[in-house]
């Protein structure tokens, strides 16, 4: 099936919060992907705050959609981030993208919050986002209890659409049945092509249009002309990971020691041990001809919007190489070819 997003090939970013941008510089970031034909920008919230970064990247910006990939929901009680993704929707004159998701318990822990089931938690979420956002008498659910909440102007858009990122099977079918897209993260093109089915076949089961729901695929790149420099910087990504829950799933190997090495804060030996393949597998890199054809791998697996996450090659961050060296370039062209 054919989603109604494939009719242009459309390419997005994603600045990381951690990459130690000032907030300034990610604005002009946002208008230089921009001007260079992107569709998306987006932040992607590691340690700072996704949803203020977004500010100075809507200023920048006239015409490109600006959102999180992800915002951390369990930072943020679902009322306040109801009022700030409509203030954000507000002043981007309505191409704010409200992405959610929810890192690992362990990670929640480390920040003092409650754990709640995981599936539950985030579904009642989105219903208090969009009952806030659409002025209803309020939500009573097992988790969040509101009354009314007023905003202080109407919305810009009460269905300003709300995203969830998906990486294991049941979340995939919560995202296809309940969010406006979903955020893949992590996925060869393989497994993206089963992560598209399963929320696909969600969403038609809960009696929707599967082609309403957009998807969303965050892909790591290490752009570099030097092959083994991008290479280094593909494994080193992986240790990142490595402690997540779902790890042995989506890569493919329990990567016992790459885990053994990151728990003991010995990253450099970490990254030495990490396979190759794992890194491959999810890791656009190389050079620009290298890096493009990696992400058509991910539309042809069907893949509205491929978003680029550059990741440090040799320490530094290639944003500006990564936004000129992958820009969209002939849109109608590649449209075609993939229209066909």
């Amino acid at each position: 099936m054919q989603s109604r997003y494939v009719q242009e090939a459309r390419l997005g970013l994603s600045i990381a919060s951690n990459s130690g941008l000032p907030p300034a510089e990610m604005g002009e970031l946002a208008r230089a992907a921009e001007d260079a034909g992107y569709d998306a920008v987006f932040v992607a919230e590691v340690n700072g705050d996704a949803l203020t970064l977004c500010h100075p990247m809507i200023a920048a910006t006239e015409s490109v959609s600006v959102g999180t990939a992800i915002a951390n929901a369990a930072l943020r009680p679902p009322v306040l981030a109801a009022k700030t993704a409509a203030l954000l929707d507000d002043a981007s004159g309505g191409r704010f993208r409200l992405g959610l998701g929810l890192a690992n318990a362990a990670k929640n822990a480390q920040f003092g919050l409650p754990q709640h089931p995981p599936l539950q938690m985030i579904e009642e979420y989105v219903a208090v986002v969009r009952a806030v956002l659409a002025g209803e008498p309020g939500f009573n659910g097992g988790i969040f209890r509101t009354g009314r909440v007023p905003l202080d102007r109407p919305p810009h858009r009460p269905d300003l659409p709300v995203h969830l990122a998906a990486l294991g099977p049941r979340m995939l079918r919560l995202a296809g049945r309940i969010a406006d897209g979903v955020i893949l993260n992590l996925m060869s093109p393989a497994r993206a092509a089963e992560a598209v089915a399963a929320v696909r076949e969600s969403a038609a089961a809960a009696g929707r249009d599967p082609a309403d729901v957009e998807i969303v695929c965050v892909v790591h790149t290490c752009l570099a002309d030097d092959a083994a420099a991008a290479a280094r910087g593909a494994c080193a990504i992986v240790p990142r990971y490595a402690l997540h829950p779902a790890a042995p799933s989506l890569f493919g190997d329990p990567l016992d020691t790459v885990r053994e090495l990151a728990r003991a804060g010995d990253w450099a030996g970490a990254v030495r041990h990490v396979p190759q393949h794992v890194a491959d597998s999810f890791v656009a890199h190389g050079d620009p001809a290298a890096c493009s054809a990696r992400i058509e791998e991910y539309r042809k697996a069907g893949v509205d919007l491929p978003v680029l996450y550059p990741v440090p090659v040799d320490g530094a961050w290639p944003y500006a190489d990564v936004i000129t060296g992958l820009a969209p370039g002939e849109r109608l062209n590649t449209s075609t070819t993939l229209a066909e």
